[in-house]
């Protein structure tokens, strides 16, 4: 059992153990060790390094549960139908699960990590996964050097989080600049949960606005307590998306489609969650 669990958490991973026992609700047995880079969960038989062993409670179904969260929270089936060859880049991929969804669909992707302590859980949750790479990189509205906190054990790591965590200060660089120096021409799918940065980032995307189908972002309330999707909506619709925001699960997730490519499949996602504008 991870040595950094409050006592509240041993208790709910007991409970854990009793629910899965008698297969209650789906959820499964879910084991946790000590390591290195922080933690490993065991579920499912499989290994997921973490940063922190709080983690686990992501795990409370089993792994393939955990992708088809990460699924419909990004809107995969809903808003885009991944296929074989799409390009997705994943903005704060955190310790890489959805690395995983896009192996699912035979989808490229670059999973981009800023926080020292999570890349190194990442690169090892996507050993061995084809046609993934992962970035050391911090996404941001202009090249530039800037602060940046770390707080792994909340998944909380941003660049507004000043007092929260050890300060390093990083080479940030767009959206725009990073394609560029990756050869990477267009997006399928960009995910994005920058912790409050959303608004930042999609300022640095530039030209390649154009050249992205779907923008999934977590807009909930991450920046200084405040929320960024009215932001990020301005944003979106001033280059050409259309823009749905909902609520799944319990996060708060603001969605922008290429009109261009709603046109051309000459269909409207479902927006019945969504809230008013």
């Amino acid at each position: 059992m991870g040595s950094d669990l409050p006592p509240k958490q041993r208790l709910k991973l007991v409970r854990q153990s009793l629910y899965a026992a008698f297969s209650f609700r789906g959820h499964v047995p879910v084991k946790i060790r000590d390591h290195p880079l922080g933690a490993v969960i065991g579920v499912s038989g499989r290994r997921i390094y973490v940063p922190s062993a709080l983690r686990w409670k992501l795990y409370k179904k089993g792994w393939a549960a955990r992708l088809d969260q990460l699924e419909r929270e990004y809107g995969v089936g809903r808003h885009i139908d991944l296929q074989r060859g799409d390009v997705i880049v994943d903005i704060g991929a955190n310790a890489g699960e959805f690395a995983h969804v896009a192996a699912r669909y035979g989808a490229s992707i670059h999973c981009l990590e800023p926080d020292p302590r999570v890349f190194a859980c990442l690169l090892a949750n996507i050993e061995g996964l084809p046609d993934v790479s992962a970035h050391d990189a911090l996404i941001w509205k202009e090249n530039a050097e800037i602060s940046f906190y770390s707080a792994p054990e909340r998944a909380d790591s941003s660049v507004f989080n000043e007092g929260q965590g050890p300060e390093n200060r990083k080479q940030a660089v767009t959206l725009e600049s990073f394609c560029a120096d990756k050869a990477i021409t267009h997006i399928d799918l960009l995910k994005c949960d920058a912790e409050g940065a959303e608004p930042e980032v999609l300022e640095g995307i530039g030209a390649m606005f154009a050249h992205i189908r779907v923008i999934a972002l977590d807009t909930g309330a991450e920046r200084n307590g405040e929320r960024t999707h009215e932001a990020c909506r301005a944003l979106l619709e001033a280059n050409n998306f259309e823009v749905f925001d909902e609520t799944v699960g319990k996060r708060l997730m603001t969605y922008g489609v290429n009109r261009h490519d709603l046109e051309k499949n000459e269909t409207v996602p479902d927006n019945s969650a969504a809230f008013p504008k």
